[in-house]
Parts: C-alpha cells; structure tokens; sequence
C-alpha cells in the first residue's frame, strides 16, 4: 500500500456515511472535496471564484452551491463540481462526509469527500472553470492544507457583529471563511500523529 492509499483509508477512518442535514433556518448547500492522485500525491481540487459572484465572490474554494429541491447532498455536490469545474460524476467515487460548516450569509455547507478515478490521468480528466463562476481551477497537495500549525485565526467583522475566522497559510493563496473551516475541523477529526515524520506523508 503506497502512501496516498494509507492516506485515503486514514480519511475514510472519519467519514460520515450520511450527510449531515442543514439546521432550520438555514440555507442548505453541498461542496465537493475531490481527491486525486497525481504523480503519486494525494492532492485536492480547489476553485478561486469568479469575483463577479453575490456570494464569497474572490475566495478559494471547493466546487459547491445550493442544493436543488429533490436532490441529495450527494447528487448536489457532483452537479455542482461537473457546473463549475467540467468534473464529470461518473469519474468519482464518493468516499463519505464530513461535518458540516455554518456560513455568515446564513448558508450550511455539507462536504461531499470525493476520490478521482485512479485511471484518469489529470490531463485526462479536461477540467475548465465556468467563466460565470470560477476565475481558476487550483490543483494543491492536501497534506500542507490539514497541517494544524498552518492553521491561524483572524478577527473579521460582518454586519457589524464582530467574529473570528479560520486562515490557511498558503505560499500563495489566501484561504479562508468557510473553506478554511472545514478543512480545520477535518484536520482535527484525524489522528494526531498522522503527520509525524515516520507516518504517511512525512514531514512538512
């Protein structure tokens, strides 16, 4: 077993076999995180949105939005990633959920955790942004992201109402808001020596 496959059954060792359903009051919505190995890392596709959008417009995040009347979270989260990235459904495999995350625009957001099918090369797999909703599609390995010592927290204002919001230090990108949450709780739902030098991944 190679180290991205130890990583998968560490994930799949915290998933949720049901998705967690939205609180009242709030609006139901759906994201996918897809995994995909790629030259032998285990790496997550990530979105910048377009900055034309009402909602979180600019931010990094995963391939998501409302979920449609009659739909699972499950079958919302693969429509939406096939809308704004050209992710076809039938090249997934979906692993399991993970706890939800509450938004300041009054949105729950359900992660779907996804795995590429291993015989699609990433070239193979012909990824675009929609132009209406994603400016780039990102491409980053997963093991930084769940490092807790990138993990911070900043102090943010909304409608007045002051509050704290998860940062994901990135060489480049400015993760936050929601998208930094989710990967934060994940991280605390795996193992604490996951990431020591002798366990999968190695060191940072």
């Amino acid at each position: 077993m190679n180290k991205a496959d130890e990583l998968i059954r560490a994930f799949q060792s915290v998933m949720r076999p049901d998705a967690e359903a939205a609180p009242q009051g709030r609006r139901a919505s759906a994201v996918l995180i897809p995994l995909l190995e790629d030259q032998g890392e285990l790496k997550v596709i990530l979105t910048k949105r377009s900055t034309q959008l009402r909602h979180h417009a600019g931010q990094i995040s995963f391939p998501g939005g409302a979920i449609d009347q009659g739909e699972t979270v499950e079958q919302a989260a693969l429509r939406e990633a096939h809308e704004e990235i050209n992710l076809n459904p039938s090249h997934v495999d979906v692993l399991g959920h993970l706890p939800g995350v509450l938004t300041t625009a009054n949105f729950h957001i359900a992660p779907v955790l996804g795995l590429v099918k291993r015989e699609l090369a990433t070239n193979d797999m012909n990824l675009s942004p929609h132009p209406d909703e994603v400016d780039r599609i990102l491409l980053e390995p997963i093991h930084p992201l769940l490092l807790e010592e990138n993990h911070r927290q900043e102090p943010r204002q909304y409608n007045g109402v002051d509050y704290k919001t998860w940062v994901i230090d990135h060489h480049q990108e400015y993760i936050w808001g929601a998208t930094a949450k989710l990967i934060v709780q994940w991280s605390r739902l795996l193992p604490s020596d996951l990431w020591g030098d002798d366990a999968i991944g190695g060191a940072a």
